[in-house]
C-alpha cells in the first residue's frame, strides 16, 4: 500500500469517528393537529446551547459527543406546550415533531371583598401607566425578526411600440411565465437596544439577511439575455429619458455600461451602493424596531389607544382569570367611533397593569390611489407581552406585529434612448407599455426581549451607536448560526412559554 492510500483511509476513519460522535438532530416543527410548520420555534439543550427554526419549521442542531442520562432536547413555542425528550432518546424522533397547542384553563371567578366596575378598571390601568412600567432610560439585549412573504397577484405587460426587434410582446410573455409568484425575505439582527426618553439608540451586535434562492437563477438568466440585446441596440454615449404619465427621468447612458461597453448588472449596483453606504443596514433596521415599539399601549403615538382615549371604545369584561401566576381582568376592547382596533387584554388584578394584548384592524386601514400607483394596508395584528422585573416595574418581554399591504401600478411606461452625438434626429430608440401589476405583502416583525438593565441618562447619552455593523447574507436560512446566543431562562422560560387566548 502506498503512502497516498495509506492517508486517504486514515482520513476515511477520522471522517467516520467524527460522523459517530458529532450527531446532528434535523426535524421540522409541526402543530399535532393540522400538521402545519411551526416557524420560529426555539430548541434548546441547555442554558448557552440552543438554535432557531426556520420559517418553515426546520431546524439542525448538534448533539454533544459526551450525552449525560440528565441531558435534555426542549422545543418551545408561543402557544404551543414545551415539547421534552432525553438525549439519549434521541434516535426516537422523526423528521416531524407534533407540538400540541396550548389550552387556556378558566378559573373559577374570584370572589373578593373589593368589587371594581369595568370603568374603574380602565381609569385605574390609566392612571397607574407611568408607575407600573419601565419607560425610564434602559438598555435592553434585544433578538428581531422580520420575514416579508411577497405574492404576485397580477403582472401583465402589454406592449403599444418598440424599435428594437427582440423585445417585443412574445418575448416579454415569455419571461412573464418564468417569474415565480411568490417569494421571500428574512431579516434577524441581535442587538442591543438603548432606550431614551425622547429618542432611542441601536447597537447591532450580528446580524443576516437573505432572500429565497428562486431569484438567482431566474435574474441571472434574465440579466444576461437583457444585456446582451441592450448591448447591440444601444451606444454607450446615449441618455435614457423614463416616462410614466407625467412623470419623466433623464439618466445617462454612463450610469448604465461600464468602462469597457458592457451593460452593468443594476442588481449588482445596487448591492455595491449598500455596502459602501455602511449606514444603510443600521438606519432601516433601527427605523423598523422604532415603529413596532410605537405601537405600545402607553407611546404617544400608538394605534393602541384603547387605554389612552378610552372614551372612543367599548369594553367587555369576559372574567377573572389565572394567567402566568397572576389573577387577571380578561377585557374585550371595541372601537365605538372611528378607531381600527380591537381585540383584548388582561390585567392585572392587584396592581392594574396590563400584563398582555392580543389585537387586529376592524376595517381596512388605509387605502391610496394616486395616477394609477394604489397601495392599501389591508389587515395588522399583533401581540404584546409585558413581565414584571427586578426593579418591580412591568417591561416588554416580547412583541409580534404582522402587516398584509397590497401594492398596484397600472400606468403606461415608455423608454426613450437619445444621443445628441449622432446626425440627424437624437431619438435612436423607444420601448412604449402598459404595465399591470398588482402584489400583496405580508410582514412579520417579532421582538424578543433577553435582558432589561437600568441606566443612568448619562450613560445613555454617552453610549455610542454601531452603524457599521453589516449582515451576513445567506441563500439559504441556517438556524445554527444563532447557537452562541445566550438560550437562558429569561428567554426561554419567560418569553416563549406563553399561552395564546
Amino acid at each position: 500500500m502506498n503512502m497516498s492510500n495509506f492517508f486517504i483511509i486514515k482520513l476515511l476513519m477520522l471522517f467516520s469517528i467524527i460522523q459517530v460522535h458529532a450527531q446532528v438532530v434535523k426535524a421540522t416543527v409541526v402543530d399535532n393537529e393540522t400538521n402545519e410548520s411551526i416557524p420560529y420555534a426555539i430548541i434548546t439543550m441547555s442554558a448557552n446551547k440552543g438554535v432557531s427554526a426556520d420559517g418553515d419549521g426546520y431546524f439542525e442542531i448538534e448533539l454533544p459527543s459526551d450525552i449525560k442520562t440528565i441531558d435534555s432536547l426542549k422545543i418551545v413555542s408561543i402557544g404551543y406546550k414545551d415539547f421534552k425528550i432525553a438525549l439519549k432518546d434521541i434516535s426516537n424522533i422523526t423528521s416531524n415533531i407534533k407540538l400540541e397547542r396550548e389550552a387556556i384553563t378558566m378559573d373559577e371567578v374570584i370572589i373578593s371583598n373589593t368589587s371594581y366596575s369595568l370603568e374603574e378598571i380602565i381609569e385605574k390601568v390609566s392612571e397607574n401607566t407611568l408607575t407600573n412600567y419601565d419607560l425610564d432610560f434602559s438598555k435592553k439585549k434585544l433578538f428581531f425578526r422580520q420575514h416579508d412573504s411577497n405574492k404576485i397577484n397580477k403582472l401583465n405587460i402589454e406592449f403599444k411600440k418598440s424599435t428594437i426587434p427582440e423585445i417585443n410582446q412574445d418575448f416579454v410573455n415569455e419571461e412573464l411565465n418564468q417569474i415565480p409568484r411568490t417569494s421571500a425575505f428574512y431579516t434577524e439582527v441581535f442587538a442591543d437596544w438603548y432606550q431614551g426618553t425622547k429618542n432611542n439608540k441601536l447597537d447591532i451586535l450580528k446580524a443576516v439577511k437573505f432572500y429565497d434562492t428562486y431569484s438567482n437563477n431566474y435574474l441571472d438568466v434574465f440579466n444576461t439575455k437583457l444585456e446582451e440585446i441592450l448591448n447591440r441596440n444601444f451606444k454607450k454615449d446615449s441618455y435614457f429619458k423614463i416616462k410614466s404619465g407625467f412623470f419623466s427621468i433623464k439618466t445617462d447612458g454612463k450610469e448604465m455600461f461600464s468602462k469597457d461597453g458592457e451593460l452593468l448588472d443594476m442588481r449588482n449596483e445596487v448591492s455595491k451602493k449598500e455596502e459602501v453606504n455602511e449606514n444603510f443596514f443600521f438606519t432601516n433596521t433601527k427605523k423598523v424596531i422604532n415603529n413596532v415599539f410605537s405601537e405600545i399601549f402607553y407611546s404617544d403615538d400608538s394605534s393602541l389607544n384603547f387605554i389612552k382615549k378610552h372614551n372612543r371604545y367599548d369594553f367587555e369584561l369576559i372574567d377573572i382569570i389565572e394567567y402566568k401566576d397572576n389573577l387577571v381582568y380578561q377585557i374585550n376592547f371595541f372601537p365605538n367611533g372611528g378607531e381600527d382596533f380591537k381585540g383584548s387584554f388582561y390585567v392585572n388584578t392587584t396592581d392594574f397593569s396590563i400584563l398582555r394584548i392580543d389585537y387586529q384592524n376592524v376595517a381596512r386601514l388605509r387605502n391610496i390611489k394616486l395616477l394609477g400607483l394604489s397601495y392599501q394596508e389591508l389587515g395588522r395584528k399583533g401581540t404584546i407581552i409585558f413581565e414584571k422585573g427586578n426593579n418591580e416595574k412591568y417591561q416588554l418581554k416580547f412583541i409580534e406585529q404582522i402587516q398584509e399591504d397590497k401594492y398596484g401600478i397600472d400606468r403606461p411606461l415608455k423608454i426613450i434612448e437619445k444621443n445628441k452625438n449622432v446626425r440627424g434626429r437624437r431619438k435612436q430608440n423607444e420601448i412604449s407599455s402598459e404595465v399591470d401589476f398588482i402584489s400583496t405583502v405580508v410582514r412579520n416583525f417579532q421582538i424578543i426581549i433577553y435582558d432589561n438593565q437600568e441606566l443612568l441618562e448619562s450613560q445613555f447619552n454617552n453610549q455610542l451607536e454601531n452603524k457599521k455593523e453589516q449582515p451576513k447574507n445567506w441563500i439559504k436560512y441556517y438556524p445554527g448560526y444563532w447557537k452562541d446566543i445566550p438560550q437562558g431562562n429569561n428567554f426561554s422560560t419567560n418569553v416563549i412559554d406563553i399561552k395564546t387566548f
